[in-house]
């Protein structure tokens, strides 16, 4: 199973104002709030990283909830703009949540699955501004993954 280095994490305040965010957002929608949503996003909160759907229905807020009621909460979210996903490598797809000022480009490895943060800003922030206000596009967003092998997948013989 993919593993995560580095998850970023989001101060428990401003998690719950999100949440509770989200929820209206939703409920416009006319998703209902429930305790499986509220600890899925609270879940994806508290670790700010993108997710297998399998890693999620491991988490363990989440380990007691059906798999399929996850799974179709993630597709929901995915569908209102909540949650990205990610095609990181073979493995499979990705999600995460959306916060629209805080981004991540990820190091991927292509043996284990490994998901790493890229410790450094990235740099396409600016180009993606420009490239927003030139051709008149809104909420532009990129996702960045670089592949490769991780030093622990080197070091097995």
């Amino acid at each position: 199973m993919a593993e995560s280095h580095s998850d970023c994490s989001v101060p428990t305040e401003e998690s719950e104002k999100i949440i509770r965010k989200i929820v209206n957002q939703l409920r416009e929608t006319g998703m209902r709030k429930t305790e499986a949503l509220e600890e899925l996003l609270q879940t994806m909160l508290d670790h700010h990283r993108p997710f297998l759907l399998s890693e999620l229905g491991e988490m363990p807020g989440l380990k007691n909830r059906d798999q399929a009621t996850i799974y179709r909460l993630v597709m929901k979210l995915k569908e209102a703009g909540v949650v990205r996903q990610l095609s990181l490598g073979e493995r499979g797809n990705y999600f995460q949540i959306n916060l629209s000022d805080h981004h991540h480009d990820y190091l991927l490895c292509r043996e284990c699955g490994m998901v790493t943060e890229v410790p450094v800003e990235c740099v396409l922030h600016e180009v993606e501004q420009k490239l927003a206000a030139r051709h008149g596009w809104k909420d532009l967003t990129h996702s960045l993954a670089f592949q490769g092998i991780c030093p622990e997948c080197l070091a097995k013989p």
